[in-house]
C-alpha cells in the first residue's frame, strides 16, 4: 500500500475547506437550486509518480475550459438519444460490467470470515480486481472477440479510500510545508491507480471504450454488499461486528452455513438498520440527523464530500496518463444502486408498501431500530414464490443485549484513528441516533414521531427524495468529476426501478451547462428479470413486474406472461417502458442500461453436472437479449468474472452471473484435449489444459503448424450487390483470441486458444449488431433458431449547424463517408471452410459435392466486404470508398441522394457442427437440439 504522497516537484501546496465555497472563484454554484451547496473543487490533488509519459504534464488551466482531452483522438458524443463517433456515425455499446470480482478486495471472497474486520478493513488491496495484469489480454481478447465494444468498470471506493479518510483542513486558507501534509493527510491507494490506468491502456488497445462505475450494494461489504469503506460505519457510530445478532445486515462473510446463503438475501439489506441508517445519513442527513456533525460539517456532507473527492482523485490520475481520457475513460456513473434508505417512509411501524423485496426475517424500520439497541422483536418472515413475495409467519430475533452500537470507548478509539472531532449534540456512544434524535424512545421502545422519516422535520412537508436529495447529489458529482475531466459524460442512475428525476432543460451558460447534468448525460438504469434472478429457474411463464409497479396491473396473477413469445415480449415492454421514461424525465439523451443479466447456477446447479446443460440459461438470455435489441438500446451485461467458479459463483454472496467461468474453461479445456487425442487428427482443435492455479498451457499439434488447415475461401455469399472477403489463410482450427486494435502481437503460446472456452451461453449473447452506423438505426432482428440477422437503417444528410465549432459538439459533416459496420460472430456465421470441415466430420459422403455457401447476404443497396478474420462486414451506402468491391447499379448514383433513404441488410447463418465442440450434432435435431450439445461449453 502506498501513501499519500506528492510529486517530488511540489515543495508546498494550498487547502482549502470543503464549504468555503463562496470566497473561490473558481467554485461553481449550479443556478436556481437552493439545495445545490457549491462545492469546493480548489484543493490540489496530491498525486504519485505517474508510471506513463511522465513528460506529459496538461496544464491545469485547461481544466477551467471546455473541451476534450488534448490527447484524445476517437471521443464518443452523445448527440440527442444516440451516441455518435467523429465521423458523424451512430455508435451502438454493447459491453459487460468488469467485473464482479472488483466487489471485493483482492484474495478475498464474501464467504470467507477470516480477517474480515482485521485493521479496521484500512489494510486491503483492490490490486488485481478485475484481474491480474498478466492476464488482461487473455480475457480482454476473449471480450472483443465476442462483440462487445464497452466496459462497465467497477470502481469501489473502499478501493480507493480503505485507509482512512483524507483529512481536508478546517478555517481559513492554510499553506502547509509537504512533510506536515503527508503527516496529517489519509490515503488514497495510488499504487491501485497505476495498476487501474495500465489495465485501461490495455482496454485501449483492444477498442474498448469504459465507465467508471462507483460501485455499491447495500451500502458496504461490511453491511451485505460492497461499496464503502469500513470507516465510514464507524463515523456513524455503527459497529459492525454485532450485525449479526441484531440483524442489521445479513453479512456472507459471518453467515452460519454460507455454502447455503439464501438466494438473493443479502440485497434486503436495504431495509435493514445499517444499509438504511448510512443512505439515510448519506443523501439526507442534515434534514434527518442535523446533530450528527463531525469536523464541522454535518454528516451528510462529510460523506458526499469525501466520495466525490475519491472519485476526483482518481479522474485526475487519470487525467495524467497519455490516451486514457475520452478516447477510453468516456464518463462516470453518478452511483450504482442508489437507495433513499428509510427517506420517504410513511410510518415506521409498518413495512414500507414500497417495499417489494421481502424475504427471511423482515422487520419494520422501528423493528429494526429496535434491534439494533439489544431488544428482542418478533418480525415478520417472508419467502419468494414465483407470484412474488409471501408472508410465511414470523421469527423472534433476541440479540440478548448486544447493540449495533459503538460503545463510548470503542468510538474514541474510532475518533482518534481517523481524526473525527465530533460536534457537543452529536448522539452519544452506544445508543441508536434515531432516538436520540427523537424518532422513538428507548426506555418504553415506543415510537414518538412515526412520519419522521416522510416529512422534512422543520417545515412539515412531504420529503421529495428526488428534488431535495438525488438530484442535488447528482449535480454535485457532476461538477466534481468534470473539474477535472472537462468532457466527461455523466451516466445518471435512479434507484433501481424507480422513474428518474426530471431535469431541467439545458443552460444558456454553457460554462454553467458544462458542470451541470443537462448536457453530456445519459440516462442509464438497470433491469433483471426478477423472476428468474430469485428463483434462479427459467419457466414457461413470467411476470411483468415493472407493469405491476407501475399499476397497469391489480396484482402479480394478472401479470402473468405464458409461452415463449409472450415472455419476449413482455422483456421487450419493461425496457420500452424504461426507455421511455427515461427521455420523457430527462431529456432526449442517449440510454444504456447499466446491468442486465441472468444467474447461471439455476436449479440448484443442474447445469454443472456431467452432463448438464446450459439450455435453460440460453433461452433465459435469448429473452433478455431480445428486448435489448428491439429497443435498440445500448447496455452492459452483469458481468464477466474472471475468478468465477460453480461453486462459489461471482465468489459475492452466493450469485452467478458470469458470462465465463475457470470451472467451465478447465472442463471445455479438458475436454477438447481429450477429444484431440481421440481423433488423432492434424486439423483437430487446438489441446491444452488447465492447471490448479488457472493457468492455460496450450499446445498445437506440429503437423497443423505445418498444413494450415482452414484457408479463408472467397465468397461466403454472393448477391447482386455484394462482394467477396478476400482470401487468406489461418493455421488453426480453433478460432484464435484476436489481436488488440493497433494491431500489435500477443504471446501466442498462451492466448492461442479457442475464445469461447470458459464462456457460457456464448450462442445466446454473442449476437451480430451494427456497431457502428452511417445513419440512424430503423429496425434489428436476431432469431436462434433460424441463424437469422435482419438490420436496417436510415442514411441521414447532415448539415454543419451553427456553433458546430464546440469542441464538446460531435463534428457533423455534411455527407458520412465512412461504411456502416456490422459484427458477425462466426459462431453463427462461420467461414466456409469451418462450415465444410463440420460437414465432412459428420456426413463425409454428402459433403464431398455439396459447396454451397455456408451464409447468405442480401443488400437493398451499396457495397460491402466481409473482413471474417475481425468479424466484421463493412457496408457502404455511397461511392465515396476505394477498393476492389462489386458496385450494385442503384450504389452508383449520386450518394447525395441516398441520404434520406432506408437501408436493410440481411445475413442468413448456419446451424452448424461449429457450434458444438462434438461437432456429433444431428441435423434433424434443430437448433435447441444441437445446442444442447454444446451449451455445456458455449
Amino acid at each position: 500500500m502506498s501513501s499519500n504522497n506528492l510529486r517530488h516537484s511540489q515543495s508546498s501546496t494550498t487547502l482549502t475547506e470543503d464549504n468555503q465555497g463562496p470566497n473561490n472563484q473558481n467554485t461553481r454554484t449550479l443556478p436556481n437550486s437552493a439545495s445545490n451547496a457549491s462545492f469546493d473543487t480548489t484543493f490540489t490533488l496530491p498525486t504519485k509518480r505517474p508510471f506513463a509519459n511522465a513528460a506529459f504534464r496538461a496544464d491545469s488551466s485547461m481544466f477551467s475550459t471546455l473541451g476534450h482531452h488534448p490527447t484524445s483522438t476517437n471521443p464518443l458524443y452523445p448527440c440527442g438519444p444516440w451516441f455518435k463517433d467523429k465521423t458523424g456515425r451512430t455508435v451502438t455499446l454493447r459491453g459487460v460490467n468488469l467485473s464482479g470480482a472488483s466487489k471485493m478486495p483482492a484474495g478475498c471472497s464474501s464467504h470467507e470470515p477470516k480477517g474480515f474486520l482485521d485493521d479496521d478493513g484500512t489494510k486491503v488491496s483492490f490490486i488485481g480486481r478485475p484481474f491480474p495484469l498478466e492476464d488482461a489480454d487473455e480475457h480482454l481478447a476473449r471480450l472483443k472477440y465476442w462483440g462487445f465494444n464497452m466496459l462497465r468498470f467497477i470502481v469501489t471506493w473502499e478501493a480507493i479510500e480503505h485507509a482512512g479518510p483524507m483529512a481536508w483542513f478546517m478555517g481559513d486558507e492554510l499553506t502547509i510545508d509537504i512533510e506536515q501534509l503527508i503527516s496529517h493527510l489519509g490515503k488514497y491507494d495510488y499504487d491501485y491507480f497505476e495498476y487501474l490506468a495500465k489495465v485501461l491502456q490495455k482496454c485501449k488497445e483492444y477498442g474498448f471504450k469504459c465507465l467508471i462505475d462507483p460501485h455499491q450494494d447495500v451500502w458496504s461489504r461490511f453491511s451485505g454488499g460492497s461499496g464503502a469503506p469500513l470507516w465510514t460505519l464507524y463515523l456513524a457510530g455503527l459497529d459492525p461486528s454485532h450485525f449479526k445478532e441484531t440483524n442489521a445486515a445479513l453479512v456472507h462473510n459471518f453467515y452460519d452455513d454460507p455454502e447455503n446463503f439464501p438466494k438473493m438475501v443479502w440485497a434486503t439489506n436495504y431495509n435493514k438498520l445499517a444499509a438504511a441508517t448510512m443512505f439515510t445519513l448519506f443523501f439526507g442527513g442534515s434534514s434527518f440527523a442535523p446533530n450528527c456533525v463531525v469536523n464541522g460539517m454535518n454528516i451528510q456532507y462529510y460523506l458526499q464530500t469525501h466520495y466525490m473527492k475519491s472519485y476526483m482523485a482518481l479522474a485526475a490520475f487519470l487525467t495524467e496518463q497519455h490516451g486514457i481520457e475520452d478516447d477510453v475513460v468516456i464518463g462516470y456513473d453518478t452511483l450504482n444502486e442508489p437507495s433513499a434508505g428509510w427517506i420517504g417512509v410513511e410510518d415506521i411501524r409498518v413495512i414500507p408498501h414500497h417495499q417489494e423485496l421481502k424475504k427471511d426475517a423482515t422487520p419494520t424500520p422501528l423493528q429494526s431500530m429496535i434491534l439494533g439497541q439489544g431488544y428482542q422483536q418478533t418480525v415478520e418472515f417472508w419467502i419468494s414464490t414465483f407470484f412474488g413475495p409471501k408472508r410465511k409467519g414470523s421469527k423472534t430475533i433476541d440479540p440478548a443485549g448486544v447493540t449495533a452500537w459503538l460503545s463510548k470507548e470503542q468510538r474514541d478509539e474510532k475518533d482518534k484513528r481517523f481524526g473525527w472531532t465530533r460536534s457537543p449534540d452529536f448522539p452519544k456512544a452506544g445508543e441508536c441516533i434515531w432516538a436520540q434524535h427523537g424518532v422513538w424512545d428507548i426506555s418504553t421502545q415506543e415510537v414518538l414521531k412515526p412520519e419522521y422519516f416522510y416529512k422534512d422535520p422543520e417545515t412539515e412537508e412531504k420529503y421529495d427524495f428526488d428534488s431535495r436529495a438525488f438530484l442535488p447529489f447528482c449535480r454535485r458529482f457532476a461538477q466534481a468529476v468534470r473539474t477535472v475531466h472537462s468532457a466527461a459524460i455523466i451516466f445518471l442512475e435512479p434507484p433501481v426501478n424507480e422513474i428518474p428525476p426530471s431535469l431541467p432543460p439545458p443552460h444558456d451558460d454553457e460554462d454553467v451547462a458544462h458542470f451541470d447534468i443537462s448536457s453530456r448525460v445519459v440516462y442509464a438504469p438497470h433491469w433483471y428479470d426478477g423472476l428468474t434472478l430469485l428463483n434462479k429457474k427459467w419457466n414457461f411463464f413470467n411476470i411483468d413486474y415493472l407493469g405491476v409497479k407501475r399499476g397497469r396491473y391489480p396484482n402479480y396473477a394478472a401479470a402473468v406472461k405464458i409461452g415463449e413469445r409472450a415472455i419476449k415480449e413482455c422483456f421487450r415492454n419493461q425496457l420500452e417502458s424504461i426507455k421511455k421514461e427515461g427521455q420523457a424525465a430527462i431529456g432526449q439523451h442517449p440510454t444504456l442500461i447499466g446491468e442486465i443479466g441472468i444467474p447461471y447456477d439455476m436449479n440448484d446447479g443442474k447445469s454443472y453436472k456431467p452432463n448438464g446443460n446450459y439450455k435453460g440459461q440460453i433461452k433465459a438470455m435469448d429473452a433478455n437479449m431480445y428486448a435489448l435489441e428491439s429497443n435498440h438500446l445500448n447496455f452492459t451485461l452483469w458481468n464477466y468474472c474472471p475468478d468465477n467458479c460453480h461453486k462459489w459463483g461471482d465468489q459475492w454472496n452466493g450469485e452467478d452471473l458470469s458470462l465465463f467461468s475457470i470451472d467451465d474453461l478447465r472442463r471445455d479445456t479438458n475436454r477438447l484435449a481429450k477429444k484431440s487425442s481421440q481423433d488423432s487428427l492434424s486439423d483437430t482443435f487446438v489441446s491444452g489444459k488447465v492447471g490448479p492455479d488457472s493457468s492455460i498451457t496450450v499446445t498445437t499439434p506440429p503437423e497443423a503448424k505445418k498444413n494450415p488447415v482452414h484457408p479463408r475461401v472467397d465468397a461466403l455469399s454472393a448477391s447482386s450487390s455484394a462482394t467477396t472477403s478476400k482470401s487468406s489463410s489461418f493455421s488453426d482450427v480453433t478460432l484464435p483470441v484476436s489481436s488488440p486494435a493497433n494491431g500489435s502481437t500477443q504471446d501466442g503460446s498462451r492466448l492461442n486458444f479457442n475464445p469461447n472456452l470458459g464462456g457460457r451461453a456464448v450462442v445466446a449473447f454473442c449476437r451480430p449488431f451494427a456497431q457502428k452506423i452511417a445513419g440512424l438505426p430503423l429496425e434489428l432482428s436476431f432469431s436462434l433458431s433460424t441463424v437469422t440477422f435482419k438490420f436496417s437503417f436510415k442514411r441521414t444528410h447532415l448539415t454543419e449547424p451553427e456553433g458546430s465549432s464546440h469542441p464538446l459538439k460531435a463534428p457533423n459533416p455534411a455527407k458520412i463517408n465512412e461504411p456502416t459496420e456490422i459484427y458477425l460472430p462466426r459462431i453463427h456465421f462461420p467461414c466456409a471452410s469451418e462450415y465444410f470441415r463440420s460437414l465432412s466430420e459428420s456426413a463425409p459422403s454428402s459433403a464431398q459435392g455439396k459447396k454451397e455457401r455456408p451464409c447468405s447476404v442480401t443488400v437493398s443497396g451499396g457495397r460491402w466486404e466481409w473482413n471474417d478474420e475481425e468479424q466484421i462486414l463493412y457496408w457502404w451506402t455511397n461511392d465515396d470508398c476505394e477498393g476492389d468491391h462489386v458496385q450494385s447499379e442503384e450504389s452508383m448514383t449520386d450518394p447525395d441522394q441516398a441520404d434520406g433513404k432506408v437501408f436493410e441488410i440481411t445475413v442468413v447463418g448456419k446451424k452448424w457442427a461449429g457450434n458444438s465442440m462434438n461437432a456429433r450434432t444431428s441435423a434433424s435435431s434443430g437448433i435447441w437440439g444441437a445446442i444442447s450439445e454444446c451449451c455445456r461449453i458455449l
